[in-house]
């Protein structure tokens, strides 16, 4: 897989003017997620609802193989393949009982999906603001980055 995890920082701010979701818009601010041609759930859509009820089955189910997860202006990721993905998300998931994502904006931009997120629940810490950009191929999430705020 190519590694891009710089191409969208730049544009960010301009994505989310554009799409109403500055700080003026309303909380609402969603954009819907494209239906897959399968019927089944969009893979953004479905990880979300799995990482909120901390099926970590379900949840690694919606990605590929070999997902590569970088922090935003990195060029090497942090996380890399399913049994990664896997291993890190099942302790977080046990080490937060009361983790819960909250979306409160999103952008679909052909492959791509940007949640604005706020996390709650992280092993007992105060909650997290912060933005997922998802790059889907097909039914599963290949890449993503995250940026954290304060």
């Amino acid at each position: 897989m190519d590694t891009r995890p710089n191409f969208l920082l730049p544009i960010l701010p301009l994505l989310l003017l554009l799409a109403g979701c500055g700080r003026g818009a309303p909380r609402t601010c969603r954009a819907p997620l494209p239906v897959l041609a399968s019927g089944a759930a969009h893979p953004v859509a479905g990880q979300l609802a799995a990482y909120n009820d901390r099926h970590i089955d379900l949840f690694v189910s919606y990605f590929h193989p070999e997902v590569e997860l970088f922090v935003q202006g990195e060029t090497v990721p942090f996380l890399k393949g399913a049994a990664a993905l896997r291993e890190t998300y099942s302790k977080m998931f046990k080490a937060s009982p009361g983790l819960h994502c909250e979306l409160a904006s999103r952008i679909v931009a052909g492959d791509f999906v940007i949640d604005e997120e706020r996390v709650t629940g992280l092993r007992g810490g105060p909650p997290v603001h912060a933005v997922a950009i998802y790059e889907v191929r097909g039914p599963k999430i290949v890449r993503a980055w995250f940026i954290r705020g304060r």
